[in-house]
């Protein structure tokens, strides 16, 4: 009797052990689980899309020789903008583009009266990086460079040039043929300065104090007459400026976050370029041709003007809506 009850003992000792031991493998046996939960790494890189209107406003002063030109405007302009952010290495990269669709304006010749500008063409691309490794969590700080084109051509006339062509006119020969340009002024400049961010979730702030170190600037300057237009000598090309300048920008921008992918910001930006360019033309002259029965000749030659300074200026507000991802 005595055996049978601790045979049944034996039997429901090792029946309520089996779950612990089933629970506890021996160390060899343990599965590769972690000890301790670890949180899922997050992506460094964040990509903000987003479009601006900047209300431009912007004054030019050229000088050509006894040439001289104030211009002012206003402009309305949409732009578009893409920037990477990568916050393991607290830098990013931002490239944008924008055209101007609605202008206004007057502008001087030589201090006379203002006349209300016809037209004006206004459009640029850009890059820009920034690194800004000093700082906290929330704010950082460091240095910004960039590149820029931008196309500023106000519309102030077209300055009238003979073509090289010759026409009879029953006594002698006289030049045919006439044409004009439009302004057309390129600009490429850098920039290099300083820049910060910071970011509390639901707002931020951000802006760029930059100097331009060299911008170079060249085109048609269309409405320039640099010599009379006559029937034997004449002007026979618009005038062409090429030179080079140095200025400063800046931008500022204030923005809030209503949902975690969406911020809208509000601010502004400026420029500002001054130097000088030369300014290059032909002339030309007909010589008659001895006897009268045969074909004239058009004598050409080249005109450089150098050291003629401008002044670039161009500021205003801007309003932008980005998403994120």
């Amino acid at each position: 009797m005595k055996r049978l009850v601790r045979g049944a003992v034996s039997i429901l000792s090792i029946a309520v052990a089996h779950p612990a031991i089933s629970a506890d493998y021996f160390g060899d046996l343990r599965p590769s689980y972690p000890e301790e939960w670890q949180p899922e790494e997050t992506d460094p890189l964040r990509i903000e899309l987003g479009v601006r209107y900047w209300y431009s406003i912007g004054q030019q002063k050229h000088s050509v020789g006894a040439y001289r030109e104030t211009i002012d405007s206003k402009s309305h302009v949409g732009e578009a903008f893409g920037r990477v952010l990568d916050h393991e290495t607290r830098s990013y990269v931002e490239a944008f583009g924008g055209y101007g669709i609605a202008h206004e304006g007057s502008y001087s010749v030589n201090g006379g009266p203002s006349t209300a500008l016809p037209a004006a063409r206004l459009g640029y691309v850009g890059l820009d990086f920034g690194w800004l490794p000093l700082g906290t969590e929330n704010a950082g700080f460091g240095l910004v460079t960039g590149y820029l084109y931008s196309n500023d051509s106000p519309d102030t006339g077209r300055a009238s040039f003979a073509t090289g062509g010759t026409a009879f006119n029953g006594v002698d020969y006289q030049l045919s043929g006439f044409d004009s340009e439009i302004n057309n002024f390129d600009i490429h400049s850098f920039k290099l300065g300083l820049g910060a961010q910071v970011d509390m979730g639901g707002f931020d702030i951000s802006g760029e104090a930059t100097a331009i170190p060299y911008s170079w600037v060249n085109g048609t300057y269309g409405a320039v007459q640099a010599s009379s237009v006559g029937p034997y000598d004449s002007q026979a090309s618009s005038v062409k400026i090429n030179g080079h300048g140095y200025g400063a920008s800046g931008k500022l921008m204030v923005g809030f976050k209503p949902t975690e992918n969406l911020a809208i910001r509000v601010g502004g930006r400026a420029s500002y370029l001054t130097g000088q360019y030369d300014a290059t033309w032909d002339e030309v002259r007909v010589i008659q041709p001895t006897p009268p029965s045969t074909t004239p000749s058009v004598a050409r030659q080249t005109y450089i003007v150098d050291n003629n300074p401008f002044s670039m200026l161009r500021y205003g507000a801007l309003l932008e809506i980005a998403g994120s991802f």
